[in-house]
């Protein structure tokens, strides 16, 4: 699992996750995405078009993110879904959840 943050500019921040979301990775993951809590007034993107699996854990951290980033009075977006991953999003409600691009 590899997460990748970009900024784009002053106003749009993008988090790349690549490859598998799961238990053995969230922790790890969790760290390499607190650069993202101190963006704040600004759209954060997560691009998921490399994520290829996401577990109960993975997301657990993105709900996190989706919290902190908002209390930061961030737009945060998901696009790129994978069909797989898009299946879990719908059968757990998660789509009701996010905003997606």
């Amino acid at each position: 699992m590899e997460a990748t943050i970009r900024k784009d500019d002053d106003k749009l921040v993008t988090l790349i996750l690549d490859g598998y979301l799961d238990t053995s990775v969230t922790a790890q993951t969790e760290k390499e995405v607190e650069p993202l809590y101190e963006f704040s007034d600004c759209e954060i993107i997560i691009d998921c078009s490399r994520l290829e699996y996401i577990s109960s854990s993975g997301l657990r951290l993105l709900m996190t993110i989706n919290q902190r980033c908002r209390k930061n009075r961030c737009g945060l977006y998901i696009k790129g879904l994978q069909e797989k991953v898009k299946d879990v999003f719908q059968t757990t409600g998660f789509t009701n959840l996010f905003e997606f691009k």
